[in-house]
């Protein structure tokens, strides 16, 4: 289990699984290129606050949230 610091710097504990999707996101990932998993993850990080979701053109993308830094626990 690890945890990243939130916007306001709260600590978010992340799973495993969690943590690896948290991980791709070093640049604006689009939606379509996330397989389903992943997808479901991303939308729930987006709703603790770890990820941002941008749209663009008709089109949906996640990356991190500023400020969010990672910690290994």
């Amino acid at each position: 289990m690890r945890y990243v610091e939130s916007p306001g710097g709260l600590p978010i504990f992340l799973t495993n699984l969690e943590y690896k999707c948290y991980d791709k996101m070093n640049e604006q990932v689009c939606k379509e290129d996330l397989d389903e998993r992943d997808r479901d993850i991303a939308r729930n990080l987006v709703s603790r606050g770890v990820l941002n979701r941008i749209t663009r053109e008709g089109k949906t993308y996640f990356c991190k949230a500023k400020g969010s830094i990672s910690h290994d626990s």
